[in-house]
């Protein structure tokens, strides 16, 4: 059935509901690619000599694999958007022995476990270059945006 649009308010309303369904499966991707990330870092065998992914000096609590957020698509003015993120409340989190979970993800993105173990994982850099950066998230909302029934060129 064809939708009737009577005015230019009807036009905003389904083109923004376009964008925000758009933007949620653009959401959705990023998260995807970052998660895996994280949970590729926590399988990474740097302990016991490279071959565990257990280390021997400390309990995983799992907080970091399970921190990466996404929050409300959010409309303000003429603007539309959302993110994928750590939870502020993990960044604050403080392990036993002080670091913070900033401290940690801090580490985790500059190849290391815990700063003491060197891996090969960069969480966050390796994910975005994955995405293929800010040109990569545009090309997938864009993609998105033609899936919706919003034509891009």
């Amino acid at each position: 059935m064809a939708t009737v649009i009577r005015s230019m308010s009807d036009l905003t309303k389904i083109i923004e509901s376009r964008i925000q369904q758009a933007l949620k499966m653009t959401q959705q991707e990023i998260f995807q690619v970052i998660q895996k990330h994280i949970a590729d870092y926590y399988k990474e065998p740097v302990f016991r000599d490279g071959t565990s992914a257990i280390p021997m000096i400390y309990d995983r609590t799992y907080k970091m694999l399970n921190s990466l957020i996404k929050t409300d698509i959010i409309k303000s003015g003429g603007t539309i958007s959302c993110s994928v993120e750590i939870d502020p409340h993990y960044l604050d989190y403080q392990y036993m022995g002080g670091a913070s979970g900033l401290d940690v993800m801090l580490s985790a993105n500059e190849q290391f476990h815990g700063w003491s173990i060197e891996g090969d994982i960069r969480i966050w850099d390796d994910a975005m270059a994955e995405l293929g950066l800010e040109y990569g998230i545009k090309y997938l909302m864009k993609k998105n945006l033609q899936k919706c029934g919003v034509p891009i060129k």
